[in-house]
């Protein structure tokens, strides 16, 4: 913040009231401008400018700034609208382009004329001066700044409207779902340590943790679904489930994402809790993922009365409630919890077996009905409200999707219309230099007649020395991005736009789909049986018992004794398949599948149980 410097002083301690009552005095009751300034407490020079010259500007203590209001003005301004199209300025970036502009205008300053850069405190002062703070961004991908855009939100609410004035849902009946990731390892909290010390650790359970994947539903009248859990793994195992929220469901898959199958079965889940009827229907809101979508999904929904509406796009983040009110506090939550079950015991390890306990006290702690009908409210869902986005939400897509431009013209269409008075308008330019951070201070020459007369005029009414006419706009001191033109994206899947998955034209789509799946597993079948060299070793080793066993029976040379003995190796083999179980779900092996060692233990585990991308030093959790 600037300096804080206390009054010592009663200078500038009149109001502009203060200097009403003056004027009046000298006006209406015939004072001198001296008699009044003293009757008013107020400095005869002052009241004598403010009278004979009509100057109206309230006192001020302190030196003049660098800057006129109205330069500055123009700085906040473009600050403002690159922040709001998600190319921010950093706080070095506004130095510069400062001390570049003084420079240029020839204006007396103290910057740093060795870094060239403002000071920090004329920083502070001017973004405290124009309502401007600095902010940690959230990283945005340029799918979901051009995706968000008047068109595709207004084809999503036209289509609520719709459902709504249709089928009259009740707020208790109106559902948003959606899945987000768990992982066994949490991010710590901040913690307290001596001041100075440089580095600052706490403890987590591994380098590199295990997604699990969690549905969670919640409607606009506050109610919650309890959510189903989808493991990284072959078969699922009872202790997974313990302590886990009242009403959930535990699934496994083998990269622990959900699919068709898995959400038809949270279906089936959802409509136990939801009872949805011919009399009162259920409207779920969920994103476009392509395991949202089949047949099967599209039959069961139309027999159950679900309808089912998209979300355009990429748009999540701004227009699902879950994202907007309920999965940021109940992940800060989760945090939480996993930090103190990490700080409970020494060295205690979280692992999948611990998330399902774990995320029942932060759920519990978390959903509660204002938070559902907060997200609804927030996204304009319910109550419908299609304005819920201004245009300054939506402005972002419609500069960064319009046509291949120059630099200069992006400026125009970021800044708008040119306002009257403003120091060499920034559409009266012309030139379309970009300007690196380092680069010097362009050449007079590059710029039209025009700019410089309109800049000489305005700058003139500020007392700027007229060595400083042929000058460009703040704008040519703020690095701009170039829009260029990008080659043409190979063919790839159709845009998806907001759409009811549960509409009869949907139908059509998802049957040539199932179809398509259907033959390619027809064309597949047959493929890989057998035992390949992925196999666990223990089941080869039977295999070739098994054979030898054949080949031997008809060997009329063979003894019985030979015999007795390679029977009793197989059951021997047998009995050492306890020690090779599969450590994570208890189950022996099958075709086909790859085995992970333990490097400490020597214990082996399917491949897609331990979560890891390789057996190279493998360690389990038991371990």
């Amino acid at each position: 913040m600037p300096k804080v410097r206390p009054r010592t002083t009663n200078k500038a301690n009149w109001t502009m009231e203060d200097l009403q009552r003056a004027i009046k005095l000298i006006v209406e009751q015939n004072y001198s401008i001296r008699n009044a300034a003293k009757t008013m407490n107020i400095p005869f020079a002052s009241l004598y400018k403010r009278y004979k010259k009509k100057f109206d500007k309230a006192p001020r203590l302190g030196h003049q700034t660098v800057f006129t209001p109205e330069m500055e003005k123009e700085f906040a301004d473009i600050i403002k609208k690159m922040a709001n199209i998600f190319y921010g300025c950093t706080p070095n970036q506004i130095k510069r382009a400062a001390f570049e502009y003084a420079e240029a205008l020839n204006l007396k300053h103290d910057f740093n004329k060795s870094t060239r850069l403002a000071g920090r405190v004329w920083f502070e002062g001017f973004i405290a001066r124009n309502n401007i703070s600095v902010r940690k961004p959230e990283a945005t991908s340029i799918n979901r700044v051009t995706a968000f855009n008047k068109t595709e939100v207004g084809r999503f609410y036209n289509l609520l409207e719709e459902l709504m004035e249709k089928y009259k849902f009740l707020a208790k009946n109106i559902y948003n779902c959606d899945e987000t990731g768990i992982s066994t390892v949490q991010e710590p909290e901040r913690v307290l340590t001596a001041t100075g010390q440089k580095r600052v650790g706490s403890i987590t359970s591994w380098e590199r943790g295990k997604n699990i994947t969690m549905l969670c539903a919640m409607s606009a009248g506050g109610g919650y679904v309890p959510p189903m859990f989808i493991f990284p793994r072959k078969r699922m195992t009872p202790t997974l489930e313990k302590d886990g929220p009242t009403g959930a469901i535990y699934k496994c898959s083998d990269n622990g994402w959900i699919n068709e199958e898995l959400f038809l079965q949270w279906l089936k889940h959802f409509t136990q809790y939801a009872k949805p009827s011919a009399e009162e229907p259920i409207l779920l809101i969920l994103d476009n993922h392509a395991s949202h979508s089949s047949l099967a999904i599209f039959e069961y929904c139309k027999e159950n009365y679900v309808h089912m509406l998209s979300l355009p796009p990429h748009t999540s983040h701004r227009m699902q409630p879950l994202d907007v009110s309920f999965f940021g506090p109940f992940k800060a939550a989760y945090r939480r919890e996993c930090d103190l079950f990490m700080k409970s015991q020494l060295l205690q390890r979280i692992t999948p077996y611990d998330v399902a306990s774990l995320v029942k006290k932060a759920f519990s702690n978390v959903a509660s009905m204002s938070k559902a009908e907060a997200g609804f409210k927030a996204t304009g869902i319910f109550p419908i409200n299609s304005n819920v986005f201004s245009d300054e939400d939506l402005i972002a897509a419609e500069v960064l999707q319009s046509e291949p431009i120059v630099v200069q013209d992006l400026a125009d269409s970021i800044l708008g219309s040119p306002s009257v008075g403003a120091v060499a308008s920034v559409s009266s330019i012309t030139a379309t230099i970009e300007l690196e951070q380092n680069s010097p201070i362009p050449s007079t020459s590059t710029y039209c007649p025009t700019t410089s007369e309109r800049v000489t005029t305005r700058l003139s009414q500020f007392d700027i020395p007229s060595t400083s006419k042929d000058l460009t706009s703040v704008q040519n001191f703020i690095q701009m991005p170039k829009k260029v033109t990008v080659a043409k994206k190979r063919q790839g899947r159709q845009k998806q736009h907001a759409t009811i998955l549960t509409s009869t034209p949907i139908k059509d789509a998802l049957v040539e789909k199932e179809n398509k799946k259907k033959a390619k597993a027809l064309k597949t079948q047959g493929k890989g049986k057998g035992i390949g060299k992925k196999s666990k070793p223990q089941e080869i080793r039977r295999e070739k018992v098994k054979k030898k066993i054949l080949q031997d029976s008809n060997d009329t040379s063979m003894s019985d004794v030979n015999t007795d003995e390679l029977c009793q190796d197989d059951e021997n083999d047998d009995t050492e398949d306890a020690s090779n179980l599969c450590l994570v779900c208890g189950e022996f092996g099958r075709n086909n599948e790859t085995w992970y060692r333990c490097t400490s233990c020597g214990h082996w585990a399917h491949a897609d149980c331990t979560g890891w991308d390789s057996a190279y030093n493998y360690v389990c959790d038991m371990c």
